[in-house]
């Protein structure tokens, strides 16, 4: 393997050092890569003190993870080690049994310690990430990239090994300790190994459905970011992300690096709509069609949920809505329930206090003190609701947005929707559109007919029971002889 091939396709920098003012290490490495193609990260430095020293390897259950104990990539104790490996297995847990993401695909050789996998086991090497780059990548907690173009999904992660700063690095000081505003990583190294590890490792899952060496999306860091919060709560930097959420308004697919971190809140806010399982979906959507922006993908996925049209715009005005109170606004927030317990340490947004602009921009949300009532009678705002608040509601804020995802086309394929089926959140269930059938039956897991419906070829047919079924597996098929299909119902 080439290894400046291998390091061409690095796809995913994480580095919280961006909330300092560093940008994020992919949007730098492309445009490097642009500007001058014959450009490539040097490695070579990372060889010549690799051959010094030996190799280190600990295996789990699903990873291997290299790693040194002497000179510049070595870590400081072995401790270190111990939890990573602890951390790698808790995150594969989250993802893959929790969250519902598919799988990972680890490469086969190494790029920095040019290790050969042992089958089974996704490598993860623990390095200096400054070293090696003449310093442009000093700072960077971890990276997930892959080795071969001609096997995008499989990848491997690189860790930093303390959380200090190397030489020749432009930005800080050799020996100086990676910090956030609350914490002291090289002391706390623990915290930072922990929210990175749950990072990167979900980009290993991400990369096995969506090529990030040939398509895009805001999303990949957010979600990423939103599942920090999820895995290691304790650690709380996503916070700090908030703060490069763009308002006023600025379009979702159309930000700077780093501040699509900042819709880690929207993660956060479909999680506690839809569940844990959510963006499983979204990134099977992606996978079936890489182009179509999240907007797109996302619609997709409420209407699976039983939404008509239009649900998906009032959900993200919801979401807007309850973003608003955060921050000093957060007690006067009229929900009973927050669907994040960090928001009073949140920023407070500004409220504009000039009429909307029009047009509205597509993927975005925003304030305004006051607002120009012809706007809504145009199609530049989708969503507009008025907010009273303060101790005695003697402030007002319009609240305005617009998502506008392309018209889904319907389900081609015979499906039960939504699925899972949650009573609570949708009444009834769904079946369609009919193949060449006369209708559908259900039956319970133990076979028992629970409802037969006649239809015709085209239909969509609905089923609201009187009595409820109890949680767990149903069946379903079209007449006479469909095949069975599986329907998740969940109180």
């Amino acid at each position: 393997m080439n290894v400046f091939s291998a390091i061409f396709f690095i796809i995913l920098f994480f580095s919280l050092s961006f909330g300092a003012g560093e940008r994020c290490g992919t949007r730098r490495f492309m445009e490097e890569l642009r500007n001058n193609p014959q450009k490539k990260i040097l490695a070579k430095e990372y060889r010549a003190d690799i051959r010094l020293n030996e190799i280190k390897n600990t295996i789990t259950t699903h990873f291997i993870i290299y790693y040194m104990t002497e000179g510049p990539h070595a870590v400081r104790t072995l401790a270190y080690i111990d939890s990573l490996a602890k951390y790698l297995e808790q995150a594969y847990d989250l993802h893959k049994n929790t969250l519902g993401m598919e799988r990972i695909s680890g490469a086969s050789v190494t790029v920095f310690y040019e290790q050969s996998v042992p089958s089974g086991r996704y490598p993860v090497e623990v390095v200096d990430t400054g070293v090696g780059t003449g310093g442009r990548y000093c700072g960077t907690y971890g990276l997930t990239f892959h080795t071969n173009d001609r096997k995008p999904e499989e990848t491997q992660i690189a860790i930093e090994n303390d959380f200090i700063y190397g030489m020749n690095c432009p930005t800080a000081r050799k020996g100086d300790p990676f910090t956030s505003s609350t914490h002291d990583y090289s002391k706390d190294w623990h915290l930072a190994l922990k929210v990175t590890t749950f990072h990167e490792l979900y980009h290993s899952f991400q990369s096995t459905q969506f090529d990030f060496s040939r398509y895009d999306t805001f999303w990949l860091e957010a979600s990423a970011a939103g599942v920090e919060e999820i895995g290691a709560p304790e650690v709380n930097d996503y916070v700090e992300y908030v703060n490069y959420l763009p308002n006023p308004g600025k379009a979702m697919e159309n930000l700077r690096s780093g501040e699509e971190y900042g819709y880690a809140t929207l993660y956060l806010f479909l999680s506690s709509e839809f569940g844990k399982k959510f963006d499983s979906y979204i990134w099977k959507y992606f996978k079936n069609s890489p182009k179509e922006t999240f907007a797109a993908q996302l619609a997709r996925y409420v209407n699976s949920q039983g939404g008509e049209s239009g649900d998906v715009e009032d959900l993200f005005h919801k979401y807007a809505t309850h973003l608003f109170y955060s921050g000093k606004r957060a007690e006067f927030s009229p929900y009973d329930k927050p669907f994040s317990d960090d928001m009073q340490e949140w920023r407070t947004w500004t409220i504009k206090t000039n009429d909307a602009p029009l047009p509205f921009p597509v993927g975005t949300f925003d304030f305004f003190r006051t607002y120009n009532d012809a706007a809504s009678k145009t199609d530049s705002v989708t969503k507009v609701s008025k907010l009273l608040f303060g101790k005695d509601n003697d402030s007002t804020v319009w609240v305005l947005s617009k998502l506008s995802p392309p018209v889904i086309p319907p389900l081609k394929e015979f499906a039960a929707y939504p699925n899972p089926w949650r009573p609570k959140r949708s009444e009834k269930v769904k079946f369609g559109p009919l193949p060449n059938s006369g209708g559908v039956e259900i039956r319970s897991a133990n076979g028992a007919l629970l409802k037969r419906i006649e239809g015709k070829t085209g239909d969509t047919l609905t089923w609201q029971p009187e009595k409820l079924p109890a949680p767990g597996i149903l069946y379903y098929r079209t007449l006479p002889y469909g095949k069975n299909k599986m329907l998740i119902l969940e109180h």
